[in-house]
């Protein structure tokens, strides 16, 4: 396994991607015509868009599922469910481990491909289908690397197909409340904005990789590895406990800041932080720390004197003071348990907001002050245009691919937005050091040592990689 600080420059830095795009003509669809869609991951979060499409399957045909491991040998958690489940409810639809050959062979019935994979295939699924011309669906976080965001950014937009991430949160109404309350003067100029969650709830921190075993006959672990480096299989790291590692996720801030930062960054237009500050309890290059927090400061026009600062912080570990909000709900909590676990207060000039992960049970903190606005008629209609697909992001893309027109969480959102959220993970490298960053150079200012974070550390096995994407 690749050391993740043995960055080598040169040879070893990929180039950016030069797209040759797909030939095949966009399908133009009738009012009564379905979006052809393969899934690419089955089992675990992959199940969400079956859900999300089963409640109106007059948008879609499943025409392909594909998943490297047919069942699971192991159960996760109680409430994890395995591809086999779906392939029997689904016993017609074709099935394939390799998503190279599925979209090979069924090009021309596939319209459109939804990823739910672990986070280091993100990049080199969506590249291939963006590729063949398909529309495209991918889980949050949308990459594992800043640079991989970008990229699919651009391939989007040359092959001109329509995209989402996979964010349910940024369908509902929490954001959109929070900004037409701002802009009626509610809330004042804001202040801070505070979040913390009690992720990881997975073996994070302090790790080492677990003794070898056999490779279990549903899984094609090649398949699984991809374009990362290889590391002996584990059923301790596959199906579920890759997230904490470097190599396949994005840890705590991957997980769930993909969630929380939407509100914040949606409805003030948050942009890209210009300082970022982390911290985090020791780690290795293998896997993420056990706790982190991180500080971001945002030059933002909605901002007490232009700017706004950001406070996150995992393993419910929680701010000592709020404005505003009772010290009771700030008391320390273990990292397992749900009281209080997962908050977002947004704090004004004149008034203080909480909300969950998902931009849910949005309101005026404290209860009370609340129902007082509610009572005096003080908060202001909604005027932002709402979702018809509120908490259904799969349904919002499938209709949208019909229309010919991106919904709102397409990837010229998603690619920033995560830039955004990876530059959590890449200042716990460097403890307590201010960083400056520039988006539109994709660098850090003050701290070059940082750059080598923007990308892959390791080479990626370039046979996952389409062959109209040339390194």
């Amino acid at each position: 396994m690749l050391k993740r600080r043995e960055f080598i420059k040169g040879t070893t830095a990929l180039s950016s991607l030069m797209f040759l795009p797909s030939c095949q003509t966009q399908k133009v669809f009738g009012a009564n015509d379905k979006l052809n869609v393969a899934l690419v991951g089955v089992g675990g979060i992959g199940h969400q868009a079956i859900n999300n499409f089963e409640k109106d399957m007059r948008a879609v045909n499943l025409v392909a599922f594909c998943d490297v491991m047919d069942d699971t040998p192991i159960k996760p958690w109680s409430g994890y469910k395995s591809a086999a489940v779906v392939y029997k409810k689904y016993p017609n639809v074709a099935r394939f481990r390799d998503y190279r050959v599925m979209l090979d062979k069924m090009d021309k019935q596939i319209d459109a491909v939804v990823i739910s994979t672990p986070d280091h295939m993100h990049y080199p699924i969506a590249a291939w289908a963006i590729a063949k011309g398909k529309h495209v669906f991918c889980q949050k976080p949308l990459t594992r690397t800043i640079w991989e965001a970008n990229e699919l950014k651009r391939l989007a937009k040359e092959a001109g197909v329509i995209t989402q991430m996979g964010n349910q949160g940024h369908t509902n109404e929490g954001w959109r409340l929070i900004r037409e309350w701002y802009d009626a003067g509610i809330i004042g100029q804001i202040k801070d904005i505070y979040m913390w969650t009690n992720r990881p709830i997975w073996p994070q921190g302090g790790l080492q990789y677990p003794e070898p075993e056999k490779i279990p006959s549903e899984l094609d672990y090649n398949l699984w590895l991809g374009v990362a480096p290889y590391t002996p299989y584990s059923s301790k790291v596959v199906p579920f406990n890759w997230r904490g590692l470097r190599n396949f996720g994005t840890g705590a801030a991957g997980d769930m800041a993909c969630h929380f930062f939407d509100v914040p960054y949606s409805a003030f237009n948050l942009g890209c932080p210009s300082r970022i500050k982390g911290w985090s309890t020791p780690f290795t290059d293998y896997d993420w720390p056990a706790e982190s927090k991180v500080e971001m400061l945002f030059n933002n026009p909605c901002g007490l004197d232009g700017k706004i600062r950001v406070h996150w912080s995992d393993a419910n570990k929680r701010p000592k003071a709020i404005e505003r909000v009772d010290p009771e709900i700030l008391k320390a909590e273990s990292r397992d348990t749900w009281k209080n676990a997962n908050w977002t207060f947004i704090v004004g000039t004149k008034e203080t907001i909480i909300t969950n992960e998902y931009g849910l049970n949005t309101m005026v903190y404290p209860r009370s002050r609340m129902r007082d606005l509610l009572k005096a008629n003080a908060l202001p209609k909604k005027s932002i245009p709402r979702s018809k697909y509120e908490g259904n992001a799969h349904l919002e893309w499938a209709y949208a691919c019909k229309e010919g027109k991106n919904p709102p969480g397409n990837f010229d959102y998603a690619a920033p937005f995560t830039e955004m959220c990876l530059l959590s993970m890449i200042s716990i490298n460097f403890p307590n050091q201010e960083l400056a960053y520039s988006p539109r150079k994709m660098e850090f200012i003050n701290c070059p040592e940082a750059n080598a974070h923007i990308r892959s550390l390791y080479d990626y096995r370039s046979e996952f990689l389409p062959s109209k994407v040339m390194l």
